[in-house]
């Protein structure tokens, strides 16, 4: 993530506050100075800047939008519809009940007054007209969001296919989440993936995190090859349409 620090301040201020809620926590090697400037350019920016802002999250897939959503949804996002970058971006209502709630489920240590601990001195979220009830009913419906997910029985399939996924690679820590959730809904790839090695190097590569890897020197002592376990597949599990 540090080498990437430089461009933190134009993309979180294009990219607006939520962004920076939502990525900052997960970023410890990002400098708060930066963000914290970012954040207030956010501010000084009109109701339609900032509109404009949070519909270039639903239209770019760029790396911090990327984290964003993998970060909120977590294993949530291969469930969900093409869509979805778009249909949580519609209003800041729907981003802050879907998007923050999920994210506010999934790591219950981030709560009203910690916000300011990122931010010191700015009150982003009072400032953004957040109120601590509109915090809790966030965090309550992600809550309640993501357990019908976990509970939908449409999801059956996909969650075959992820355990497919685990069973011939372990190391689903290294891939986004995004990158897994496009290989479990390509038919053709994700059974390559599953039956040829040399498909499965290939795709591991390309799909790696690369920063993470880099890192903590995932592959220095062990090759993708000897990651991969032999897995008989015959028919997919089919997706709902």
């Amino acid at each position: 993530m540090s080498k990437r620090i430089q461009s933190f301040p134009r993309i979180l201020a294009l990219a607006g506050l939520f962004i920076s809620i939502l990525v900052l926590p997960a970023c410890t090697s990002v400098d708060p100075g930066l963000v914290q400037g970012s954040v207030a350019l956010h501010f000084r920016q009109s109701r339609e800047e900032q509109k404009a802002a949070l519909e270039s999250i639903g239209r770019s897939s760029s790396w911090v939008n990327t984290a964003l959503f993998n970060t909120a949804f977590g294993e949530a996002i291969f469930y969900l519809p093409d869509s979805f970058r778009s249909d949580f971006t519609q209003n800041e209502d729907v981003f802050i009940n879907y998007v923050v709630g999920a994210y506010l489920a999934r790591y219950p240590d981030i709560t009203y007054d910690s916000i300011d601990t990122y931010f010191p001195g700015v009150g982003v979220l009072e400032k953004s007209g957040i109120t601590p009830e509109r915090f809790d009913y966030a965090r309550r419906f992600g809550q309640i969001w993501l357990k019908s997910i976990e509970d939908d029985p449409k999801n059956k399939a996909m969650k075959d296919r992820l355990a497919l996924f685990q069973k011939r690679f372990g190391r689903q820590d290294i891939i986004p989440l995004q990158n897994i959730r496009t290989l479990l809904r390509d038919d053709q790839a994700f059974k390559a993936f599953l039956t040829d090695d040399a498909a499965a190097i290939a795709w591991v590569n390309k799909n790696q995190d690369i920063n993470k890897t880099q890192r903590e020197h995932t592959f220095s002592y062990q090759s993708i090859d000897s990651m991969l376990h032999p897995i008989t597949v015959g028919v997919l599990p089919a997706l709902a349409s």
